[in-house]
């Protein structure tokens, strides 16, 4: 087994972070290194600590959360911090600037103990992972033209690399459909589901749902 995964916390309410202390006991492959208050503390705290992976809050008593991750990525000595906004704004702009910002990951406070160490985990192999909400309202923006026909999409459309039953498939999808239900709509396995998935994420140069968002975030299309 591998060394732990040094992670630090920074929120200014204290029952937050003893909540996180309490989701996170027992989980041997992660070590609790740091917490911070405040956006300085939290900066301060990275270079003396060196987390690996750090939960920032948005709304901090000083700067906000996502200006603690640019400075964190604009100083050599923390550049290497792999940082997941935690946060309670199902907001599209705010997970945009924090993307754009350098923000591994973006989850919502009311996320399960599942979710938050799979994002814990993914940050630290550099793999982005944004909520499931706020990635099914990104995924309505990233693609208005699902609602028409493959036959009517622009000429220069990505999505005409799609195979027609991929692209059924990915339009359900970006409606927030589970691949069960994109199954059942469909009159297909889950398992053939997941086939057209893989098939689609290889061809727009992706590995899942909150990747799409993030490439066409940092590529300036939201």
């Amino acid at each position: 087994m591998g060394s732990a995964i040094r992670l630090a916390i920074v929120d200014d309410h204290e029952i937050v972070r003893l909540g996180i202390h309490r989701v996170l006991e027992g989980e041997d492959h992660i070590r609790l290194v740091g917490e911070a208050e405040n956006g300085e503390e939290a900066i301060a705290m990275a270079r003396r600590c060196k987390p690996q992976v750090m939960l920032v809050d948005v709304k901090l008593p000083d700067i906000s959360g996502i200006e603690v991750v640019q400075r964190l990525k604009s100083d050599p000595e923390t550049a290497r911090v792999q940082a997941i906004i935690l946060t309670v704004y199902d907001d599209l702009e705010i997970a945009a600037e924090a993307i754009r910002a350098g923000a591994v990951g973006y989850i919502l406070k009311d996320c399960g103990k599942d979710q938050l160490l799979k994002a814990i985990n993914s940050a630290m192999e550099g793999v982005p992972l944004i909520s499931p909400a706020i990635t099914e309202k990104m995924m309505s923006i990233l693609y208005p033209h699902f609602g028409m026909q493959k036959t009517a999409l622009p000429q220069d459309s990505a999505l005409l690399a799609l195979t027609d039953r991929e692209y059924d498939v990915l339009r359900l999808i970006a409606k927030g459909y589970s691949n069960k239900a994109v199954a059942k709509e469909l009159r297909i396995t889950i398992s053939t589901v997941k086939t057209h998935l893989r098939h689609i994420y290889s061809k727009l140069g992706v590995e899942d749902r909150a990747q799409v968002i993030i490439k066409a975030i940092k590529e300036g299309v939201i």
